[in-house]
């Protein structure tokens, strides 16, 4: 129903959204299905300061309306008064129409601990192009161009967690990855992080030996990448770096080290194949 990769970030005039203020302001931030539930999940922004999250029931809607945020935003009732951060839009027999079935004040997790001092809230970046769904350029005001990688929804956080985890690993070693600037948060809570915004190209089988110095660098502080491709390295002529360390984890396993290194080679070998 949904197309992940689109993940478009909308506004719409308040004076376009039924009873509310002209001054206010809505935007879709992100959008994620539900295959359980067959909602449909949504990250909002209001006047670019307060961030809520609404869940939409199937059927409540067109199913096209769901993937057009320009279309929803028009659609949705009136926002309840009050403190709330997450609710869910239904309708039923008895009330036919869309409307809110609750709201509340949720205790959503965050990335913990925390262990860089920088700390910056995701109001305060400007996404100027989505790499991923949960990876975009951006900017900030303080740092400039950046890479946002963030969980847009609860359920995103132990991937985020683990890669939090990681680039505390590599802390005192600058030349693997691209440079972690610092937690980003929401409401105080972390749920991702900025790093350091490199050019490059992605590896080719030529790039095969420097890629190798650099998962044996990461293989001598006993880490494993997890998942090496030609995508999660970046190439320049001065360095080559790694990145997408959320299958990373420690182990002192020689021969998982040489299998990582073996199937290093492969991937390289086979996308040489492909191109051609």
């Amino acid at each position: 129903m949904l197309d992940q990769s689109s993940n478009m970030v909308v506004s719409v005039d308040g004076d376009r959204i039924k009873n509310r203020p002209p001054a206010a302001r809505l935007c879709v931030l992100d959008i994620a299905d539900d295959p359980d539930s067959l909602a449909t999940h949504y990250r909002l922004s209001e006047n670019s300061d307060r961030i809520v999250y609404v869940s939409v029931d199937a059927g409540v809607y067109a199913e096209d309306d769901y993937c057009f945020p320009s279309l929803l935003l028009n659609l949705l009732p009136p926002f309840p008064s009050g403190d709330w951060n997450k609710g869910h839009v239904t309708k039923t027999k008895e009330r036919p129409e869309p409307h809110f079935a609750w709201t509340k004040v949720a205790d959503f997790p965050g990335i913990t601990p925390t262990w860089h001092p920088g700390h910056f809230e995701f109001n305060q970046l400007t996404i100027c192009h989505k790499l991923m769904p949960n990876v975009a350029e951006a900017s900030h005001p303080e740092l400039g161009e950046v890479i946002a990688k963030y969980a847009r929804f609860e359920w995103e956080i132990a991937s985020y967690q683990r890669e939090t985890e990681v680039y505390n690993w590599l802390d005192d070693h600058h030349n693997m990855g691209p440079t972690f600037l610092g937690h980003l948060t929401e409401c105080g809570r972390a749920i991702g992080f900025l790093l350091q915004k490199l050019q490059g190209r992605h590896a080719g089988v030529q790039d095969l030996a420097r890629c190798e110095d650099v998962v044996r660098k990461l293989h001598s502080l006993h880490i494993l990448h997890g998942d090496l491709n030609r995508h999660n390295f970046l190439v320049d002529e001065d360095q080559v770096v790694l990145f997408d360390l959320e299958t990373s984890f420690r182990s002192q396993d020689e021969e998982k080290k040489a299998e990582e290194l073996r199937e290093l080679k492969k991937e390289l070998l086979n996308d040489q194949g492909n191109s051609g």
